[in-house]
């Protein structure tokens, strides 16, 4: 079995699911955090050996974590919009509660989840624009000048002459044509040193905001564990389903 997890409301998520099933990937679910933390019975296991959870979902379905084989991860924060609690002091205690325990269940289903789970992100780190600048110059882009001020709605300096949103998965990058298609050794260069920012951030999914400044070179303006799949089309779908399908057997 594999899964496709996001908030309904995932636009970019439900795409890929679309494309997956066209594909043939089979049986595919497509299941929202809120499906998740709303089973009428749950069972989860923590012990020396790793762990793992039973779930009933609302429609009566059992999932097994111990059955999926690959899952596509793109929970951004546990679902709080129906909590029944008066004070905010109640409901804050039970928004990290229900954070802990989504976060436990989705790290069951980590070595096969693309994107992983981990202590500052559901879906992958999530990390100020300081910290992805510091990784995006160790990787190899140019970086805009740093600077810190006390207005956060300052927009950065310069005047970028257009802006490419692209995705890297695993060893491989996409977007558009004028971020990795152009055959020269520039832009090949460009391409490895996204892959190396990924591998930096530790994630196997990362979109990345790149901007052509006056002199048509990329430079980095930002970075997301969470980003807009479609951006990489068909050749995107066709790799992520590789991807997918390819994982080990000793990592399930």
């Amino acid at each position: 079995m594999w899964l496709v997890l996001c908030d309904p409301a995932d636009r970019a998520a439900l795409w890929a699911h679309e494309g997956l099933r066209k594909r043939g990937l089979e049986p595919l679910e497509l299941l929202s955090p809120q499906a998740l933390l709303g089973s009428t019975r749950s069972v989860h296991r923590v012990g020396r050996h790793g762990a793992s959870f039973e779930v009933v979902l609302p429609d009566g379905r059992l999932l097994d974590s111990r059955e999926v084989s690959g899952v596509l991860n793109r929970v951004a924060a546990a679902p709080f919009g129906l909590l029944p609690f008066d004070t905010h002091t109640d409901a804050r205690y039970a928004q990290e509660e229900l954070s802990a325990l989504l976060l436990s269940l989705l790290t069951c289903l980590a070595p096969v989840a693309v994107n992983r789970p981990c202590a500052t992100g559901l879906c992958g780190a999530w990390r100020s624009a300081a910290e992805w600048t510091v990784l995006a110059a160790r990787a190899g882009l140019p970086v805009p000048p740093a600077r810190i001020s006390s207005s956060p709605d300052r927009e950065p300096d310069g005047d970028p002459t257009g802006s490419d949103g692209v995705l890297v998965l695993g060893e491989h990058v996409f977007g558009p044509p004028s971020a990795k298609q152009e055959e020269d050794a520039e832009d090949g260069e460009d391409a490895e040193a996204c892959v190396r920012l990924a591998r930096l951030a530790g994630t196997d999914l990362l979109g990345l905001d790149l901007h052509r400044d006056g002199g048509h070179r990329l430079v980095f303006r930002g970075a997301s564990p969470l980003p807009d799949l479609r951006s990489g089309g068909d050749p995107f779908l066709d790799r992520l389903l590789d991807h997918l399908t390819g994982l080990p057997e000793a990592a399930r």
